[in-house]
């Protein structure tokens, strides 16, 4: 077997990232690096609602709470909407990491979520903000640090680290607050690019560091040297074996839809977990609820500031309380648990926006809500679905669950620009909460009668009913 110059020289680069592997102090330099990752894909995911309204009031020149304000916020929430097309593109590009590696693509979205924030604040025209709005949406989502986390840690230790990885970048999030309140100037609306600016430097900073600081993970450094020292005829057989692989896959993917809409269980949680998206609408408008009552003289400007600041470290901590939950009590009672987390912090969260409420409170509500929902789709679109499929077919039934939620994401986004349009701003936090807590109540009924427990499953024995 002869190599070419250019596969020594990448045998010799995967040789010396194995050498790093078992380094003194990497693997706490790696932690490092993807928490810091995760905390700029949290505050890059985070930021464009933090500062929805004054966005608008900027790019607009508009007041909030106006007609003016109500149509561009309407309008610009629909365009904004055919931006998540990107996402059809995703499982594609995801791919690429498969092929070329992890460590490429952690670097390239880590960059690519920085560019995609500066854009949109160097921008003061609708469509340059949009094109920065594109980039964002595309990279945010990709979670490479997640999957460096699992095939570079320890087993006995890698749901842990994942679980507290997420908590800190929830948490994080709380800072958007703090650049808010430290940042933007109410009077003058063009300062919220001035949120932007941290997450931006720290994209930018973590990004480059992490082209000196991290190396391939084992798992793919491993598999990539085998391929590369392997024959010819042996990397023959391994391409065709992995086209056939893809070809099986692509094949997957309507069979697992077949699977999901023809077997019962499958079916109530493919209906359940698209309600319980199209009831996540409220978390794209939580900004502009607040700012409803800021208008109203019902928050001041340094309640808001206080709301922004608290809801994130609630979130973090009972998110976290709600994976321990779901193990101890079984699905179902604790998706119920969840479901009345997410409808009781709903309700106190627009009282807030309406009243006098303290702000501790309504931040707490909140964070509280989404803690309860963010955990429902969780174990809906992973758990109960993966405990819900044989092996065989388990992984596309996953990825096809995932973009039926995709579908009641849209039409949310859809639902509340409408709202906008129609009933105005100034009654989005009584319009959103009439219209999602009946979502909610019906999703978690659905999924007490017609969804069986699936805590005691046995992944490899799974029974299709």
């Amino acid at each position: 077997m002869s190599l070419n110059t250019k596969e020594q020289r990448e045998i010799k680069k995967l040789e010396k990232a194995q050498s790093f592997h078992n380094a003194k102090n990497y693997f706490i330099i790696l932690i490092i690096v993807l928490t810091i990752v995760y905390i700029v894909d949290e505050l890059a995911s985070n930021v464009r609602g933090t500062v929805d309204s004054f966005t608008i009031c900027d790019l607009f020149n508009t007041t909030f709470g106006t007609p003016e304000y109500d149509k561009a916020s309407g309008t610009l929430g629909l365009v904004t909407t055919a931006c998540y097309l990107i996402y059809l593109v995703s499982p594609f590009y995801k791919s690429l990491a498969d092929k070329y590696g992890r460590r490429l693509f952690l670097i390239i979205n880590t960059l690519g979520m920085g560019v995609g924030m500066l854009v949109a604040i160097i921008a003061h025209n609708v469509p340059l903000y949009l094109v920065g709005v594109v980039i964002m949406t595309f990279f945010t989502p990709n979670d490479v640090q997640v999957i460096y986390l699992m095939e570079c840690a320890p087993k006995q230790h890698r749901a842990k680290l994942c679980s507290i990885t997420k908590g800190i970048a929830l948490i994080s999030v709380s800072l958007l607050g703090l650049f808010v309140k430290l940042f933007v100037d109410r009077e003058n609306p063009a300062t919220w690019r001035n949120v932007y600016i941290i997450p931006i430097i720290l994209a930018f900073v973590i990004g480059i560091a992490a082209i000196f600081l991290v190396k391939e993970t084992p798992v793919f450094t491993k598999k990539r040297l085998e391929y590369l020292k392997s024959s010819e005829e042996e990397r023959k057989a391994k391409d065709a074996a992995e086209k056939a692989a893809a070809d099986e896959e692509n094949a997957s993917v309507m069979n697992a839809f077949k699977y999901i809409f023809k077997t019962k269980q499958t079916r109530y949680i493919a209906i359940v977990a698209i309600l319980m998206s199209i009831a996540t609408g409220y978390t794209g408008k939580f900004q502009n609820m607040i700012e409803v009552g800021v208008a109203r003289n019902a928050i001041t400007a340094a309640g808001s500031d206080t709301i922004l600041m608290f809801y994130p470290i609630i979130n973090g901590i009972f998110t976290l309380l709600g994976g321990f939950l779901t193990d101890a009590l079984g699905r179902k009672k604790s998706a119920l648990i969840l479901g009345l987390w997410a409808a009781l912090g709903l309700g106190v969260f627009a009282w807030g926006c309406s009243s006098e409420l303290n702000p501790y409170i309504t931040g707490f509500a909140y964070g509280f809500s989404i803690a309860g929902l963010w955990s429902i789709s969780d174990m809906l679109f992973f758990v109960i679905t993966s405990e819900s499929t044989p092996t065989g077919i388990r992984a596309s039934v996953v990825g096809s669950m995932q973009l039926l939620g995709m579908v009641g994401v849209g039409l949310n986004m859809v639902y509340n620009n409408v709202v906008t349009l129609i009933a105005g701003s100034m009654n989005l936090p009584f319009v959103l909460t009439v219209s999602y807590l009946p979502l909610m109540a019906i999703s978690l009924l659905i999924m007490m009668l017609k969804i069986k427990e699936t805590k005691e499953i046995d992944l490899d024995n799974v029974a299709v009913n």
